[in-house]
C-alpha cells in the first residue's frame, strides 16, 4: 500500500476533501527512535494533519505543525515541503510513564502552531491553545478561529499506519446541511477498514452516491533533508575551543541528524576547509 493523498471536490455542495494515507514514511519517522507508542502514535496523527494542510495551500516552501507543553511531552513538530515530502521528531521525558495518557493529559497547558514559510513571501505564524479532547478536534479549532473555514477532520492509525481524512468548505459552499450530510457519512468510518483499504476505494465506498470530482492524487514521502554540507555548517557554529577539544579527544567531530538519526563525522582538514570557504564568501 503505497503512501499518497488524494484530493476531491463536491462540486454541487462547494466542499472539498482530502485522504492520506501513511505507512512506510511514518514507519521511517520514526525507526530507531524508540518513541512510547502515545508519542509514536500522536506523532504519526500531525504527520498526517501536516500533509493535509500543505496540499491546501499553494505555494513553494514548508509547513510546519508543532505541539508545545510544559509538561512530559516538550515539543512535537511535522514539517512538509511542497512536493509533499516531511520529517517529523518529539522531545519528551524520557523518564515518564506515558501508557495511560490521554491526549489531552498529555497535552495539557500547551499550545498548537502552524507556521508557513513560503520561498518567495512572508513568514506566517498562527497559534491556538491545546484544549480539546483530541487533536483533530484541536486543528478544527485552529481552522474555525484562525482560518475561519468549517473544517471536520478523522484520523484513524496503529503502530504502522495512518490514515486522515479531512472535509473543508469552500467560500461558495451551498448550505449547512450539505456539509452535515458529508460529515455524517463520514462518521460511518471504522478503523479497520481505513487502515487496510486503499484510498480510492475507501472514498468509492464512503461517497459513491455524491458526485465527487477528483482533483489530484500524489506520493507522500519521508524526506528529512539533512546532508554532509548542512550538518558541517552546524558544526562550524560550535565555539572553535570546544571543536579542537574534540578533534584532540576523538580525532574527529561526531554530530547526528535529530530527525532521521543519520551520523556524520568530521576531521580537522572538514572543518578547517569549511571556514575557509565560508571566510571566502562572506568577503565578497
Amino acid at each position: 500500500m503505497s503512501d499518497n493523498i488524494q484530493r476531491f471536490i463536491f462540486d454541487s455542495f462547494g466542499i472539498r476533501g482530502e485522504l492520506v494515507q501513511l505507512e512506510t514514511s511514518s514507519q521511517q519517522m520514526v525507526l530507531e527512535h524508540n518513541y512510547p507508542p502515545a508519542i509514536a502514535e500522536l506523532l504519526q496523527q500531525v504527520a498526517a494533519v501536516t500533509v493535509l494542510m500543505t496540499t491546501t495551500i499553494k505555494f513553494e516552501g514548508k509547513l510546519s505543525v508543532q505541539l508545545q507543553t510544559p509538561n512530559e511531552l516538550k515539543m512535537l513538530v511535522v514539517q512538509a515541503n511542497h512536493k509533499l515530502g516531511y520529517r517529523g521528531i518529539a522531545r519528551y521525558d524520557k523518564g515518564a510513564d506515558y501508557s495511560q495518557k490521554s491526549f489531552q493529559e498529555l497535552t495539557k497547558g500547551g499550545r498548537l502552531s502552524i507556521t508557513i514559510e513560503p520561498k518567495k513571501g512572508k513568514r506566517y505564524q498562527g497559534y491556538v491553545e491545546l484544549g480539546q479532547k483530541s487533536f483533530e478536534a484541536c486543528i478544527e479549532n485552529y481552522f474555525n478561529q484562525s482560518e475561519q473555514l468549517k473544517t471536520k477532520i478523522w484520523l484513524f492509525n496503529n503502530e504502522q499506519k495512518v490514515t486522515g481524512l479531512m472535509l473543508q468548505a469552500l467560500p461558495d459552499m451551498l448550505n449547512q446541511d450539505s456539509f452535515d450530510h458529508l460529515v455524517f457519512l463520514a462518521n460511518t468510518l471504522t478503523t479497520d477498514e481505513c487502515l487496510n483499504t486503499e484510498s480510492d476505494v475507501l472514498l468509492n465506498r464512503l461517497f459513491h452516491q455524491e458526485s465527487v470530482r477528483d482533483l489530484m492524487s500524489h506520493p507522500v514521502n519521508f524526506h528529512c533533508g539533512c546532508s554532509r554540507k548542512k550538518m558541517l555548517d552546524s558544526v562550524a557554529l560550535f565555539p572553535a575551543e570546544e571543536i579542537e577539544e574534540i578533534l584532540q579527544e576523538k580525532g574527529r567531530v561526531p554530530v547526528k541528524c535529530e530527525f532521521c538519526l543519520n551520523r556524520f563525522e568530521f576531521n580537522a582538514i572538514d572543518i578547517k576547509s569549511h571556514k575557509a570557504v565560508a571566510g571566502n564568501s562572506t568577503q565578497h
